[in-house]
């Protein structure tokens, strides 16, 4: 077992390495957007020196100086590249910034964030403050957000697929059939708006959006009623119908029947050996579910405006802020490899059977 975690952890990193690599290369590819304030633009382009990404030089020649001037007021330099030229009014001199080849840019990179964890700057969205220091302030909230969804909607999914299969064909297995398939129909994102507008604008029983970050206490646990509703309300449904599948197919199997005749009572039957058996596929999905709350609650923080990774990944892409862009991408892949991870692990833990036919 420790040998095929060791394993598998390393392909991770090559995976994780992989992915990185391609959204870097073509991410360096599209047009760069330094930030739109002069000053900022400024600081911009000195990091980008400094980190090794582009290359700086002078034009101090008056010719030179009022050609280039005549150039970029007339359009004949090109669109894309006009904010490359800084003009310093009292040395009456140009400062051109050009970028260093692809390859180079990548090698640069991938030093900075082995020796000293920097991934770079925002371009547009909190322009040159580092993509680290605004993930940390985000991160925190998305994960609790999602471990918070995660252990509602797992109790409840259980609860009523058991009761689903132990009643099988009945009116309450009816009933909540119908509703599952209700769940898993509505996008979370549709049923957040519904929740919204009901809870929130009709009733005024909840904030319409999340409160500031200053604000600490009852109030801000309370916040995270809508948004954990909104995120668990198709994993319920889609928990609930697993596990009413598994257990009803647990429950019919010669074992089980082999159990009671042997004096086990029904719930004694389904407690000791049902339940645990229908657990195999079932806590493999749960553990990788975590990666689709987190998928879902991108739209989510959008709506109710949670300060998390979600909303500034759709505000980077649209502002362009290819920084930002990619450090939030290594933070999605890197929960999705290991949440894979912990699913083949989770075999072996549920199922001892499993665990040791894979030793030789």
């Amino acid at each position: 077992m420790i040998r095929y975690t060791i394993i598998r952890t390393i392909w991770i990193f090559i995976i994780l390495f992989i992915v990185l690599s391609m959204n870097f290369t073509m991410l360096r590819l599209a047009p760069v957007y330094p930030p739109p304030t002069e000053e900022e633009r400024d600081i911009w382009y000195a990091r980008q020196v400094s980190d090794g990404y582009m290359t700086m030089r002078r034009v101090t020649d008056p010719d030179k100086v009022d050609e280039i001037r005549e150039g970029l007021r007339e359009g004949t330099i090109e669109r894309v590249r006009n904010d490359r030229y800084l003009y310093d009014e009292e040395n009456h001199e140009y400062r051109i910034f050009e970028p260093v080849p692809i390859s180079q840019q990548y090698v640069q990179w991938m030093g900075n964030i082995l020796t000293e964890w920097n991934w770079g700057t925002s371009t547009r969205y909190s322009p040159n403050v580092p993509v680290f220091d605004i993930l940390m302030r985000r991160i925190p909230i998305t994960v609790q957000l999602n471990i918070i969804a995660l252990f509602f909607y797992i109790p409840i999914g259980f609860v009523l697929g058991i009761l689903a299969a132990l009643k099988k064909n009945s009116l309450a297995d009816n009933i909540i059939s119908i509703t599952v398939m209700i769940g898993i129909s509505i996008p979370s994102f549709v049923v957040m708006s519904i929740l919204v507008l009901v809870f929130g604008y009709q009733l005024g029983w909840a904030d319409t959006q999340f409160p500031p970050s200053d604000v600490r206490g009852a109030f801000q646990i309370s916040a995270f009623a809508l948004p954990v509703l909104g995120l668990s309300f198709g994993a319920i449904a889609s928990l609930t119908r697993v596990t009413r599948a598994e257990l009803t197919e647990v429950l019919t199997s010669e074992f089980l029947l082999l159990a009671r005749t042997k004096g086990l009572t029904r719930p004694q039957a389904v407690v000791r050996h049902a339940i645990r058996n229908s657990l195999v596929p079932l806590v493999p999905g749960i553990i990788f579910s975590f990666v689709g709350l987190l998928s879902g609650s991108v739209i989510i923080e959008m709506i109710y405006s949670i300060p998390g990774t979600g909303r500034i990944y759709i505000a980077a892409l649209n502002a362009e802020d290819y920084n930002l862009v990619l450090g939030i991408t290594a933070f999605y892949t890197v929960v999705s490899l290991f949440a894979v991870l912990l699913v083949d692990l989770s075999y072996g833990v549920v199922d001892p059977r499993i665990r040791m036919g894979a030793r030789k």
